[in-house]
């Protein structure tokens, strides 16, 4: 007996395969069974080890969890706050999520798209308990132009109708063939607010005779919200920059020192939800602090992605999602891929910080720590690594850091919340001034106090994880607190105004 299992091809003796969504969640599904028994048995473990304040989870970056890898339009790439430092914008704070890891600029006819399946969302906790008290939802649509022509995004409609030439001009230009459009949906104490809808994501960067001037077409997709906010959402250059294949040749660095390695995401796009709103919209009293040491100063933010549990797939991309689930969570970078362990990855994928104590082991005795000390023969900080709760699972504290008492990122209720912590009340730094080593650097407008897209996490991380920190005196020398992956810059500039994130690869080199 023959049966076709969805994939067209024709097999004997089968049974037809669910389709590729049902099947990521069903795993997922029983995934999250593992973790909720490993729940259990870690919140113990957790009480056992710390006194205060237990340790965190951390977020994740590109393809970091198995089942994300096989899934990249929900796959947060990297995740942004900070205070928005275009000239004469320091009233707002800007947040930006990133998703689709290794997006190939000549990727036609199919070019990358947002899902229009999923829900994206950008989530603050103003409370400290680990629990969004503001959401931002992102729902896209697509509209097909003339489903009867052969190519996609980049159609000559025009030429082809004798009604003008080739090029797409405006985020409206027929030749837009597959045009995504995109709703913004405040949610607050349980009620939802339509900011805006029927905006225009702008296509891929295509070549120069398809997007002969994309720089202005791009900016036509920047709008603005009410209250003063603006939103972006199109694709940009990858603003990490990292020799990802080196430290992942169990940290096989070509240089352990800032320069001298290579930056495996240079010539990657991705697709950025930028969103900048005024600070009073953030903070949990709707006022503009001044003193960075009030509790109400600091905020926490993270970005997750969605699906529906089943679907019914319509025309014209309009579909309709049962419950959604979480399948996807970044607050800070690198930690999914580094700290977490294989058995979880996917699991954590779908946590609410609130629950991130199941973590804590794994933050308190850093695996990575151990394998920095075999390859690079130093010294590192004995476990517990408290160090490591306070930057990532609960804030600084006011005082603890030396020469600056008024830095401040602490927010929490005395569990560890992994989120990316921003005090609003911290003044910006000018773009030209900035030091992309944030708080290592001298400059508390950085990483770990939000993150700019310009922020060197690599070499902080590495350098927070090796001891080599002010929080670690011991072992806070060289090599501890110099250590790099060899990549210090992004392969292509970064913008002093929003969206902030740099133009993205052309398709036609």
């Amino acid at each position: 007996m023959e049966c076709n299992t969805g994939d067209g091809i024709k097999r004997k003796n089968c049974k037809k395969a669910k389709p590729k969504q049902e099947r990521i969640y069903v795993m997922r599904k029983n995934l999250s069974r593992t973790l909720g028994a490993a729940v259990a048995c870690c919140l113990v473990a957790t009480a056992l080890l710390v006194t205060g304040v237990p340790g965190p989870s951390q977020a994740a970056s590109h393809r970091e969890a198995p089942l994300l890898a096989m899934d990249p339009t929900v796959d947060s790439t990297d995740f942004f706050a900070f205070r928005s430092y275009e000239q004469g914008r320091e009233g707002f704070v800007t947040m930006i999520a990133d998703y689709i890891p290794g997006e190939l600029p000549p990727a036609g006819p199919n070019y990358y798209q947002l899902d229009t399946t999923a829900l994206y969302e950008i989530k603050i906790d103003n409370t400290g308990d680990g629990v969004e008290d503001i959401t931002y939802q992102f729902r896209f649509t697509n509209k097909i132009v003339n489903p009867d022509i052969v190519l996609d995004m980049s159609a000559p409609n025009k030429v082809l109708t004798g009604k003008g030439g080739i090029g797409i001009a405006s985020l409206d230009d027929p030749d837009y063939n597959i045009m995504q459009s995109y709703s913004v949906t405040r949610v607050e104490k349980g009620k939802s607010k339509v900011l805006a809808d029927g905006l225009l994501v702008p296509p891929a960067n295509i070549g120069v005779r398809t997007t002969p001037n994309y720089e202005a077409l791009a900016k036509q997709a920047v709008y603005s919200l009410p209250g003063g906010g603006r939103v972006f959402v199109g694709p940009r250059d990858d603003p990490f920059f990292i020799d990802l294949g080196s430290i992942f040749d169990t940290l096989n660095l070509r240089s352990i020192t800032r320069t001298g390695g290579y930056d495996y995401l240079a010539g990657l796009n991705v697709h950025s939800i930028a969103l900048e709103v005024p600070i009073k919209d953030l903070t949990r009293d709707g006022k503009v602090p001044t003193d960075s040491t009030d509790a109400k100063a600091v905020i926490g933010a993270w970005t997750t992605a969605s699906r529906g549990t089943t679907s019914v797939i319509r025309s014209q991309g309009d579909n309709m999602n049962s419950e959604m689930k979480q399948v996807s969570r970044l607050g800070n970078p690198l930690v999914n891929e580094v700290v977490i362990p294989l058995k979880l990855k996917d699991a954590f994928s779908g946590l609410s910080p609130k629950d991130d104590a199941v973590a804590a082991p794994f933050v308190l005795d850093v695996q990575l720590a151990h394998l920095m000390q075999a390859v690079f023969k130093i010294d590192i900080p004995p476990a517990p690594r408290k160090d490591l709760v306070a930057i990532f699972a609960t804030g600084i504290p006011a005082g603890a850091v030396p020469g600056a008492p008024s830095y401040n990122t602490f927010l929490s209720d005395g569990k560890p919340h992994e989120m990316l912590r921003l005090n609003v009340a911290i003044p910006p730094t000018a773009f030209d001034k900035q030091n992309n080593l944030g708080l290592l650097g001298g400059d508390v407008a950085g990483f770990p106090n939000g993150r700019r897209v310009g922020d060197d996490v690599t070499d902080i991380a590495l350098r927070a994880v090796a001891g080599g920190t002010p929080f670690t005196p011991d072992t806070n020398k060289a090599p501890n607190n110099e250590l790099g992956d060899g990549v210090d810059h992004n392969d292509v500039p970064y913008l002093p105004n929003f969206p902030y994130v740099g133009l993205p690869h052309s398709g036609r080199q």
